[in-house]
Order: C-alpha cells, then structure tokens, then sequence
C-alpha cells in the first residue's frame, strides 16, 4: 500500500466515523454536541479533491453551520448555500471527463426525477409561507443537480444526486410538512453525508 492510499483510507474512515458519531448525535437530539461533528464533516471530505469539488463541498459545510442554529434567518443562510452548493455541484460534475450524456439517449430517465420534484413542491407550496420562492428555486437547482448527476452515467453519482434529493425531501417534509417518524434527523444526515461521499468520488 503506497502513501497516498494509506491517506485515502484515513481520510475515508475519518469521515465516515464523523458522519456515524454526527447521525448518532442527531438521532439523540443532542445538538450542542453536533457543533464539533457536523462542522468538521465536509472539511474532511474535501482533502485531496480537485477545486470544483472542494467548492461545492465548501458550500455545503456552510449551510451545515447554518442550519445548526434554530431560527429562520439561519435557515435562509443555510439555504442559500446549498443551492450555491447545488449549482458548483453541477458545474464539478460537467467538468469531469467522460460523461455518457444519458439524459440526451435516454430522455424518460428524467420522469421519475421530475414527478418527485412536482409532487413534493405541489405538497409544500401551500406550507412554506414567505420561503415559498426561495424553496421551490433551490428544489429546482437540486433536481438539476441530480439530473446532471445521472446524466455523468457514473453509479456513484447517480446515487449521489438521489441520496441527496431524498435527504432534502426529508428534511423539507418535516419542517414545512410537519411529517416526521423516528431516526428521522439521523436518516437525513445519513443520506445527505452518503451523498456528498458519492459525488465527492474517490
């Protein structure tokens, strides 16, 4: 095993033991403690990536901070920045080499995407008061990002871009919807920690 590989394995296991002890956490309810887990997660992840990735991931770190702290500005924040982290997300994933343009060959792929993105926005309209704009922007550039996901035809990032339209989707069922059920902040870390994994790549 060469150097590099033995960091690559540390970093991928530091990360997961992060992204564990911050589900845990979550599940807990233990917030005060998810200030030294969650913040340290995509800090992690972006170590040895290349510039797009790591600005995509950077993003997605700041609407972490954000959303640790309970109050709608914050919120706002935390929004904004992943759907800043959305569209660098895009951007890093149209710059990596050989994309197979499944999308272009095979249009009806995008069916179940769109009529996820339909059904869950047809459901929050009426519930997210004055973040109904900014909730449906960022729903649009989420679903593009999974979209373009998909569209790379690598696996890995196509389950990215789903695992992380399903974290969202939780996420926004249980604050605008007032849906929940248990382990249901640990499912969401669980897959959104899942998902930037896969798009980060390897």
């Amino acid at each position: 095993m060469t150097a590099d590989d033995a960091a690559g394995r540390l970093r991928r296991w530091g990360y997961f033991g992060l992204a564990v002890a911050d589900a845990s956490l979550a599940w807990a309810g233990a917030t005060r403690a998810r200030w030294l887990t969650k913040p340290a997660l995509m800090p992690v992840l972006m170590v040895g990536r290349d510039r797009p990735t790591q600005r995509a991931l950077a993003l997605g770190g700041a609407g972490d901070i954000a959303l640790l702290v309970p109050a709608t500005p914050a919120f706002a924040v935390g929004l904004s920045c992943f759907l800043a982290g959305h569209l660098s997300w895009v951007a890093a994933l149209r710059g990596r080499p050989g994309q197979a343009k499944v999308v272009a060959r095979h249009p009806w792929v995008v069916v179940p995407y769109a009529a996820t993105w339909a059904g869950l926005n047809a459901y929050l309209w009426p519930r997210t008061g004055s973040l109904r704009i900014p909730v449906l922007a960022y729903s649009a550039a989420l679903g593009g990002m999974a979209v373009v996901a998909l569209d790379t035809g690598q696996t890995r990032a196509s389950i990215g871009g789903s695992l992380f339209m399903l974290s969202d989707s939780l996420l926004a069922l249980k604050r605008f919807g007032g849906l929940s059920f248990p382990l249901q902040e640990a499912a969401v870390m669980a897959t959104y920690t899942t998902a930037q994994y896969l798009l980060a790549g390897d």
